[in-house]
C-alpha cells in the first residue's frame, strides 16, 4: 500500500480484517494435532506442521488431506492422487 507510511504517520494503525470463516479455519488448525502453528498473512491463512513443513489452507479443507497432498507434490512433484 503506497499511503501506508503518511497514514502510519499520522497516528493511524493498519491491521488486517480477519474473517470470521478464517477466524474458524485459525482456531480447527491450532486443534490439530500435526499443526504446530497458524496464522493470517496477506488475506490467507497458514499453517506449520511439526515438520517445520508451511502450507496454505482454505476455508473448505480437509486438513489431513492438504497435508497429505503437500508431502505428496514434494516427494513425487505431481499433483493429485
Amino acid at each position: 500500500m503506497r499511503k501506508r507510511p503518511p497514514m502510519k504517520n499520522n497516528g493511524y494503525q493498519l491491521v488486517d480484517d480477519v474473517t470470521k470463516p478464517n477466524q474458524g479455519l485459525i482456531s480447527r488448525l491450532h486443534l490439530h494435532s500435526d499443526i504446530s502453528s497458524a496464522w493470517y498473512f496477506n488475506g490467507s491463512v497458514y499453517g506449520e506442521t511439526v515438520a517445520d513443513e508451511r502450507i496454505k489452507y482454505d476455508i473448505y479443507d480437509n486438513v489431513n488431506n492438504v497435508i497429505e497432498e503437500f508431502r505428496g507434490f514434494r516427494r513425487t512433484g505431481v499433483i493429485g492422487r
